[in-house]
């Protein structure tokens, strides 16, 4: 099924007509997911629980379907199979941590476990796909998160580099690429800012929970000191709000991958999500407002540790084995392209997403905007053995890319002057969806996804390749995520989901500005396309559909091509 280029290319595409055989012979196009969002079987094999299977049960995120809705976790030789099917090289895919380690400790080993693994990997080899391994994307072995608070504490870094030394024992010998953690971002800010993803320790308004002061039947604080911590917090957040209020410009001071399409919330209002207790409680002695600064220096040490790892024990002198990290980051557009506070926002915003963690990989160090604009008490210093453990600690530079805004600079006023400040308004930013360009309202992008955050921007991927390469070495890169969702209510018909043009011109146009990133000199080396498979989309439980194959959750899961995977397969097959 061939299809002209400049049917699907959005106004101002590089390129009218895009084939294969335009990106190299050495470049590789695969598919991504991540076990808790396809496998299922959570009580299979020995698999411990995660912080997921909590959250999601608590939280009803699995209705109306169930936690084995999608069950790759025994169909994976049918998946196989299609991914075989559609042509691709590559397979990126994570394993869950507490399937290898059900309490996240070695002395809970569990060879089931890793028996599924290897066979998956086996399966993909003989097939020719490339397993490309993630080995945290967000399944926290509950045990840990209760007996330490997870990654508001630097031993899981130690702990982190146990599993992953069990991991590359198994299965290096049939793996050659390895990415560390998926978007620490998003975990450090969903669960630990927004609390929209688990643990769910944030600091908006309802973040007195966790620390232990909601009036609303959570645990009273047992000191002094968290209960002012949370006053301050909460008087933070509404400050932040009411500000909001008085300005009313369409800007937020909020992320906007708070927004989601989860039926029990509306566009752009944060849905309510509780920890468990025993979590909140164990939290007190922490100030909430560093919580995403603490998340992100134990992540990264974290990956430090399972790289020195990989590095002392596995990697092959010729380096054809690699590791490396996935990191996220929208791109942005100064809102006012000729105010000159506007245009350093909109570096400043690249500083607070994807130089949060770049800078100190390949500078040692976190931002200098950061520095700048973030209480010292939150944000940790990068000590000499911390320094030495994290800068260079990667082959590969992993990027998953969805979307942008507009951006402009935003001084807190009134209250926000006054009381303490979190990640949200350290940033002094504000985010849009559009801008006035001659007198008219121009939004960044034309196409958006079920997910309110998912607003299509091609050119910003090759705007964020470029960035990458000017200020951080030019490192080899990935493109490790890039897709759109479509809305399932659990009343539209099947058949509406098949034809997907909608996606078919998201992925078109973005490979077409990923083309012109490469041959700008940025050593771009493969795409992934999110996701294999409809799947369970975090906090959007199964509402949200992002995959090249539709999955018919209410009949034993059955896979069915989209337009998408048909198109993909023409364009695949084109060497």
């Amino acid at each position: 099924m061939a299809f002209p280029g400049h049917f699907f290319s959005g106004a101002g595409a590089p390129a009218a007509f895009i084939r294969r055989s335009d990106f190299g012979k050495d470049f590789v196009f695969g598919s991504a997911t991540a076990a808790f969002q396809i496998e299922g079987g959570l009580d299979d094999g020995g698999r411990g629980d995660s912080i997921w299977d909590t959250f999601a049960k608590e939280n009803d995120l699995f209705h109306p379907y169930h936690e084995d809705a999608v069950n790759h976790y025994e169909k994976f030789e049918e998946d196989v199979k299609l991914m075989k099917e559609i042509g691709f090289d590559a397979y990126r895919f994570s394993i869950s941590w507490p399937r290898i380690l059900p309490t996240g400790k070695i002395e809970s080993r569990n060879q089931e476990g890793i028996n599924y693994y290897k066979k998956l990997i086996m399966r993909l080899r003989q097939h020719g796909i490339e397993p490309y391994v993630t080995l945290f994307h967000w399944d926290l072995p509950l045990a840990l998160q209760e007996e330490y608070n997870g990654f508001l504490d630097r031993r899981v870094a130690e702990d982190f580099g146990v599993y992953a030394d069990v991991c590359f024992k198994e299965f290096s010998q049939y793996v050659d690429h390895w990415i560390t953690l998926n978007e620490p971002f998003t975990y450090a800010y969903s669960a630990h800012v927004d609390k929209v993803h688990a643990p769910g320790l944030g600091t908006v308004k309802d973040h007195l929970f966790a620390t232990g002061t909601n009036t609303e039947g959570a645990p009273a604080a047992t000191t002094t000191a968290a209960t002012e911590v949370s006053a301050d917090a909460a008087a933070a957040t509404n400050a932040a709000e009411e500000e909001e209020e008085e300005e009313d410009d369409g800007g937020s001071f909020f992320h906007p991958s708070r927004s989601t399409v989860h039926p029990k919330q509306t566009r752009n209002k944060v849905m309510v999500f509780k920890p468990t207790e025993s979590w909140a409680s164990e939290a007190e002695f922490l100030d909430p407002f560093a919580y995403p600064y603490i998340v992100t220096h134990n992540l990264l040490l974290a990956h430090a540790k399972a790289v020195e790892v990989f590095k002392k024990k596995y990697q092959d002198p010729a380096k054809k084995k690699k590791i490396g990290i996935t990191l996220v980051s929208m791109w942005f557009e100064p809102r006012n392209p000729d105010d000159e506070k506007d245009k350093a926002a909109a570096l400043r915003a690249l500083d607070f997403f994807i130089g949060w963690y770049l800078d100190p990989l390949v500078h040692g160090d976190y931002p200098k905007s950061m520095r700048e604009y973030v209480n010292p008490d939150h944000l940790p210093k990068m000590d000499d053995a911390d320094r030495k453990a994290i800068q260079g600690s990667y082959d590969f530079i992993g990027v998953n890319y969805y979307t942008a805004r507009y951006v402009g600079h935003s001084e807190p006023k009134g209250k926000l002057k006054r009381i303490g400040r979190n990640y949200v308004t350290d940033q002094c930013l504000k985010y849009y969806e559009s801008r006035t360009e001659n007198g008219v309202d121009v939004p960044i992008g034309k196409d958006t996804g079920a997910s309110a955050w998912l607003i299509s921007y091609p050119k910003g991927m090759e705007g964020l390749l470029l960035h990458i390469k000017n200020n951080y070495k030019d490192p080899l890169i990935y493109i490790t995520e890039n897709g759109i969702d479509d809305h399932d209510d659990d009343s539209s018909r099947h058949w509406n989901s098949f034809f997907d043009e909608k996606r078919v011109r998201h992925i078109h146009d973005h490979l077409n500005y990923l083309l012109e990133a490469k041959r700008k000199g940025v050593n771009v080396k493969g795409y992934f396309v999110w996701s294999l498979l409809d799947n369970f989309e975090w906090n959007n439980g199964f509402h949200a559909r992002f995959g090249l194959i539709y999955v018919d959750y209410k009949n034993d899961a059955k896979r069915h091509l989209k337009l998408s995977a048909m198109w993909l397969k023409n364009f695949l097959a084109d060497k």
